[in-house]
């Protein structure tokens, strides 16, 4: 239906099972307003965003007579082909005819539902009743100020006044519900996947956001842990000769502190029920985030201010996600761009790997070999921010290219045309980013087969950022020819490298998978 459906996940398991590939890695799976597809600009840090609810799957969705028969009509199925033939994402699309079902399952379940059900819900509103009450309030409001942010609500909501709370709540409980209903049945789904992928020996792993947007819950919520005065941000680096300014909510970090990262370890204790791995996104800005103002008087610059805080706070607050974490649960530090060489000192101190990305490595004249890189790293091609490999092989110049040969054993012309040549050194560097020393091999999956179609252009707004769709369905990947060889050969990889025939683990501090 116009999106990927979490339960999609469970023949993708299947597929990477059988070429002994370990590790699923996810983009973030929060929940954006309708239309929004970048996952970074999150509404709640808590919330899975319902287009991946896979809603013919619904216990209530198939039972209920208004969706089935509204699922059968002409129009309808029209609609549906044409968003499964989409080139792209659509997410907005995908949204409304998802929470117009999950409606109609919802007066199902309210009117024929199973004692067995409901105390399933019920089981659910009340585990998570520490961050469901304030995101199904605040979504509920969004719906009824017409998508407007919490900054254009009426005052005494804007400020959380406790008596224009309560009449809110009160007046919205029966929309509150449906809400809830909704992260009931894709908590349900997630599940079914989490526990596919254990009795498959595949790790899920997933992404903890550095922040979520200005219009979320959490900021409405816990408005003191926010500075709205900036916005997170980079200085010029490498993505951006000016800089970035990401329009997303700068953090109070004294009140942070005064919390003990309270915030920052109820998304760890969640992450950790998700997931069997999760990447620290942005780690530099725990140590230190890059403020731009915003309005007169913001902050600006790094805060904290100089080094030796930054550092203890960055120590402090990994350690708080360390300890929530738990031994069972790996935490990855997503440390690129630009990241002064004491934090990567520091996350070495903590055991927690960083990444190597092939193109970013380079060392005395050439690309650094991936079998030279240290244990304590994840090896990869690329993310979800970068030109896939194939589209970069074509951005080279002679020296470049001669020098991924070199440190990818493929010798090659220099003077060869790359265009010929590309399958042969695409096949030696994948080869040897799996012969890397990293504990992890971790490749976007377009580098994986040579696709040239990429997630996102950073400092960009377009129509084809975070829309991106696979070229088949799981089921139709297994069925391509290409595609097949392909995986026959990282099976190889896998087998010959040592990564395979080996229980997955999540320590990433001591394991190699």
């Amino acid at each position: 239906m116009g999106t990927g459906d979490m339960l999609d996940l469970l023949p993708f398991i299947d597929w990477l099972a059988d070429a002994d590939q370990r590790v699923v890695q996810l983009l973030p799976i929060n929940e954006t307003a309708p239309g929004d597809t970048s996952p970074y600009n999150a509404l709640s840090a808590f919330a899975i965003d319902p287009t991946y609810v896979a809603v013919r799957h619904v216990p209530e969705v198939a039972t209920s007579a208004v969706a089935q028969r509204w699922l059968q009509q002409r129009d309808t199925q029209r609609e549906l082909r044409r968003l499964g033939a989409a080139a792209h994402r659509e997410h907005h699309t995908a949204w409304r005819i998802k929470l117009q079902l999950l409606q109609w399952g919802f007066e199902a379940f309210e009117a024929q539902a199973t004692p067995t059900r409901r105390a399933a819900f019920t089981r659910f509103c009340n585990r998570n009743v520490w961050w469901l009450d304030d995101y199904t309030l605040y979504r509920a409001l969004r719906e009824q100020h017409g998508w407007a942010g919490w900054e254009a609500w009426p005052a005494r909501l804007r400020r959380r006044e406790s008596p224009a709370v309560a009449r809110a709540a009160a007046t919205l409980a029966g929309r509150r519900r449906f809400l809830a209903y909704v992260q009931w049945v894709a908590a349900e789904q997630w599940a079914e996947v989490r526990r596919h992928a254990q009795y498959r020996g595949v790790l899920l792993k997933g992404d903890l956001p550095f922040v979520c947007a200005r219009d979320s819950a959490d900021v409405w919520t816990h408005r003191t842990l926010f500075d709205l005065s900036s916005s997170a941000g980079t200085p010029p680096d490498a993505f951006s000769a000016t800089g970035q300014a990401w329009g997303l909510p700068l953090y109070d970090w004294a009140a942070m502190h005064r919390s003990d990262f309270r915030w920052w370890r109820q998304r760890a204790r969640h992450a950790r029920e998700r997931y069997d791995l999760f990447r620290v996104d942005h780690v530099v800005g725990l140590y230190r985030t890059y403020a731009i103002p915003v309005r007169p008087g913001g902050t600006v610059g790094f805060t904290p201010h100089d080094e030796a805080a930054q550092l203890a706070q960055g120590n402090h607050l990994l350690r708080a996600l360390l300890e929530e974490a738990g031994a069972a649960v790996g935490v990855i530090a997503e440390d690129l761009g630009t990241v002064p060489d004491w934090v990567r000192q520091s996350l070495n101190d903590l055991r927690i790997p960083g990444y190597k990305v092939f193109r970013w490595e380079w060392h005395a004249g050439t690309f650094v070999d991936p079998r030279t890189y240290p244990t304590l790293s994840v090896a990869t091609s690329g993310t979800h921010d970068t030109d896939t490999l194939a589209a970069w092989w074509q951005t080279l110049d002679t020296d470049d290219r001669a020098a991924v040969c070199r440190s990818s054993g493929c010798e090659v012309s220099p003077h060869a045309d790359p265009q010929a040549v590309w399958p042969r050194v695409h096949r030696a560097l994948l080869e040897r980013l799996y012969d890397a020393a990293s504990v992890l091999t971790i490749l976007p999956i377009q580098d994986l087969f040579g696709w040239h179609d990429r997630i996102n252009t950073p400092a960009t707004i377009g129509e084809a950022n975070w829309t991106y769709r696979l070229p088949a369905t799981a089921e139709g990947l297994s069925r391509d020819p290409d595609i097949a060889a392909r995986m026959h050969e990282i099976r190889e990889w896998t087998e010959r490298t040592g990564r395979a025939n080996r229980p997955p683990r999540t320590d990433t501090r001591t394991a190699r998978a």
